[in-house]
């Protein structure tokens, strides 16, 4: 494993991260976050190619590595020490999907270190399209790079170690539509834990979080008629839940329904990678009933930290004349 006495401060690693490579070297931050045996570099060639990984033992991951579709890696869940990445992310379209990807192929105890351009430093001004690199997807600040960090990770299954501006070597004299020089970034390091046992009581899922088969008209809920059917017409959020013993509410109100029963089923679901493992079907005058509560629980066991978990509703023809409406799922833990 290179140590920092192993490593040459003037290696020719990417362009914004050869910057300030000698003083990570330095201060211990490429000891400390990027020396285990298996690490990989997203995004590592930017524009030039004659570049190499951030370490000797890096695998650099770009948009012609073999099985890399810009976004899934051809790599195990929790096989890697560290995953580094350096002005990638605002280049990627579903940003929260590559957070968690590359959270998946972490250990526990791995290293999520990733840098992204400032906002005010770099393009330095409010509002798209970008300055100077029109291929820039979305500005980042400190704030919203954690708003995205905390859209894609369940919490108690991260801690950040290390965070800040980095600016070294950043001319403040030149003038706003003239490109920085220096340093520009913000350095974000995230370390994958195992979390604990407890979970943080109940979370609510509100319909927008959800996919469907449904037009939608209104953010916070998704109303059907029954038109589209024989399908999952809503499911999502797909989310890691930590092992537990929980329960699912489904929060649904309906008009039409008065005293009729259900002619045909509704399934809700609990899937864990896309296999159902908890359900409760509604049928006849009893699914009728749980469907004037408003709220159906469907319990079920997590075993895993690793699995993805989603809620689904699976209709099968027309269940009553009237119209069923979504507002999301309310997820707590029993035990």
């Amino acid at each position: 494993m290179p140590r920092r006495e192993m490593l040459d401060p003037n290696r020719p690693v990417g362009t914004e991260s050869r910057k300030s490579y000698a003083e990570k070297l330095r201060s211990g931050f490429i000891d400390q976050y990027l020396s285990g045996g298996s690490i990989l570099e997203v995004g590592f060639k930017g524009y030039y190619g004659d570049v190499v990984p951030i370490v000797q033992q890096a695998i650099g991951i770009d948009v012609d590595y073999p099985n890399y579709d810009g976004v899934r890696l051809p790599f195990n869940d929790e096989s890697q020490d560290a995953v580094y990445s350096s002005h990638t992310l605002e280049h990627i379209e579903d940003s929260i999907g590559a957070l968690r990807e590359w959270f998946r192929v972490l250990k526990s105890g791995g290293y999520l270190v990733i840098a992204v351009p400032h906002q005010f430093l770099y393009e330095k001004k409010l509002k798209l399209p970008p300055r100077f690199n029109y291929d820039h997807k979305r500005y980042y600040t400190p704030a919203s790079l954690l708003q995205e960090v905390e859209a894609a990770f369940e919490p108690n299954t991260y801690r950040i170690r290390h965070f800040k501006d980095n600016d070294t070597g950043y001319d403040y004299t030149r003038k706003q539509d003239e490109e920085p020089s220096g340093c520009f970034e913000i350095e974000l390091v995230l370390q994958k834990i195992q979390g604990p046992t407890w979970f943080l009581g109940s979370t609510v899922y509100p319909a927008a979080d959800f996919n469907t088969l449904l037009g939608r008209t209104n953010p916070i809920q998704i109303v059907t008629d029954f038109s589209v059917t024989d399908a999952y017409v809503i499911y999502g959020p797909y989310i890691h839940i930590p092992p537990g013993v929980y329960e699912a509410c489904f929060h649904i109100k309906t008009e039409g329904l008065s005293e009729e029963s259900l002619s045909s089923s509704l399934a809700l679901e609990v899937a864990e990678t896309a296999i159902a493992i908890a359900s409760v079907e509604l049928l006849g005058r009893e699914g009728a009933k749980a469907l004037r509560t408003e709220m159906i629980k469907v319990p079920f066991t997590s075993k895993s930290h690793t699995s993805f978990f989603e809620f689904r509703m699976l209709t099968r023809g027309r269940p009553f004349n009237g119209t069923m409406t979504f507002l999301g799922v309310t997820l707590r833990r029993l035990q």
